[in-house]
């Protein structure tokens, strides 16, 4: 597998899939109330790496969506994190008029000069020289909906601006396979991926994958390692550690996190996987193995995932 990557070409069915045995559903939220009041937006933005030292401009695009209300501007506020969990003030970052009055694409884009103006942490401006930047600091940019009736909804719709190393990113979920204890329950090729930047070490690089198998649940997440040195083959090595900061990773905020290391994933081919690959095109791959245990059997999973 290591040579060849086949990614699957079929979708992902976003219909909610009942499993046996009762596991877990997805979340639905009902935004229909949005059409009436307006303001909806869809975030197609929701991390973007900074990249020190590039002195380019940062896309973020959308999608607006008009209805008997509509949104005529959005204003795009901004606050910054440190590493360390320092927050900044919430400031305007810009106003951005919507010039059409039918649902469709939005976009705009900042640069490092006008991220930093007007934010300040413990009372001191952010650097003007984004050198002294740290991996894992990060800017959240939080928009706001101006309607034509005069209102303003925020809807909770956010994008993350994170200070990263070269393998954080938006990914795509290829060729993946989920066994339940009664049995296979089929891939998830085509789902988003976010892996999130957390440190960089001289060894190794810490990353955040936020989402597990065919659910988006902010309880399903976990950390993993890769190495900074290249095996003979040129792929990086990938360990998806039992524990991180001291604490065993759970999943489903309860459920302990079962891996290949442990042997504690029976049903997946563990030397196919755990590996990182680094494209000159940008399309990075990483290969995962992983799942979470329960009396009632261990839930297991694989997913190669290709970065956009």
């Amino acid at each position: 597998m290591k040579t060849t990557i086949k990614l699957l070409s079929f979708l992902f069915l976003t219909s909610v899939i009942f499993y046996s045995c009762n596991d877990e559903d997805l979340d639905v939220t009902d935004n229909s109330a949005g059409f009436s009041t307006g303001g909806l937006v869809r975030n197609d933005s929701k991390l973007v790496n900074y990249v020190i030292g590039s002195d380019g401009a940062y896309n973020f695009d959308m999608l607006i969506y008009q209805g008997d209300v509509k949104t005529t501007s959005i204003d795009i506020m901004k606050s910054f994190t440190t590493s360390a969990g320092e927050t900044s003030n919430e400031v305007l970052l810009k106003n951005v008029p919507v010039s059409s009055t039918t649902t469709g694409p939005f976009s705009f884009s900042t640069t490092y000069d006008e991220l930093i103006q007007g934010l300040e942490i413990n009372g001191q401006p952010l650097p003007p020289n984004d050198s002294e930047l740290a991996i894992a600091d990060f800017w959240t940019l939080r928009y706001v909906s101006n309607t034509s009736e005069g209102n303003s909804h925020s809807n909770g719709v956010i994008s993350k601006l994170a200070v990263s190393t070269r393998l954080a990113g938006n990914y795509t979920v290829g060729e993946s396979e989920y066994y339940h204890p009664v049995g296979s329950q089929g891939g998830f090729a085509g789902l988003p991926r976010i892996i999130e930047s957390v440190a960089n070490e001289p060894a190794f690089a810490t990353y955040l994958c936020t989402d597990i198998g065919p659910w988006v649940d902010d309880r399903n997440f976990f950390y993993f390692y890769v190495s900074n040195t290249a095996d003979a083959d040129g792929t990086f090595p990938v360990t998806i550690p039992k524990e991180y900061n001291g604490a065993v990773q759970l999943i489903w905020g309860a459920d302990e996190i079962g891996l290949c290391q442990f042997n504690e994933l029976p049903a997946i081919p563990c030397s196919d996987f755990n590996y990182a690959v680094i494209n000159d095109d940008g399309h990075d791959v990483i290969a995962l193995s992983y799942g979470y245990i329960r009396d009632s059997g261990t839930r297991q999973f694989y997913e190669v995932d290709t970065k956009n």
